[in-house]
């Protein structure tokens, strides 16, 4: 399990900003425009929220994979900012896993079913590696005689 708690699910969660990153600037700047821009206030609102929104999912997202990855970095942040980040890291890629299992299930066979399988294993690996996240204490340091060593910062 440590080798899916330390590497394979940050790298997953690497992999899915990426994506996520990728995608955006594709609807940003590949889908067709809108020849009158929608100045209305609800529009601009909407779009604001959606910004937020999606800011604050890059943020878990690199917050808990940072988390994962990095023991040092665990060991700096508090138990309860942890635990809180990885379950909230764990319950949205449970949501991505549910999205895109509707998506498969509700879609006609082609590639976007292959994505969404893919996609529902990626985030079922990274929910599994956010299990032992909030319950796993730093990892402490021993002298060569088999003694913990002084917590030092830094």
């Amino acid at each position: 399990m440590p080798l899916l708690h330390r590497r394979i699910a940050p790298a997953l969660v690497v992999a899915q900003l990426l994506y996520l990153a990728l995608m955006e600037l594709a609807f940003t700047f590949l889908s067709p425009g809108n020849p009158e821009p929608d100045a209305t206030g609800s529009a601009r609102n909407a779009l604001l929220g959606y910004g937020a929104v999606m800011v604050a999912v890059a943020a878990v997202m690199a917050g808990g994979a940072l988390m994962l990855a990095s023991s040092r970095a665990s060991a700096a942040v508090p138990r309860p900012v942890r635990s809180v980040l990885l379950v909230l890291l764990g319950l949205l890629e449970l949501g991505i896993a549910a999205a895109f299992l509707h998506s498969a299930a509700t879609g006609s066979l082609g590639p976007d079913t292959v994505i969404a399988g893919v996609a529902v294993v990626v985030s079922g690996c990274v929910a599994a590696g956010c299990v032992p996240g909030p319950a796993a204490a730093p990892p402490t340091q021993h002298t060569p005689h088999g003694r913990p060593t002084a917590r030092t910062t830094g």
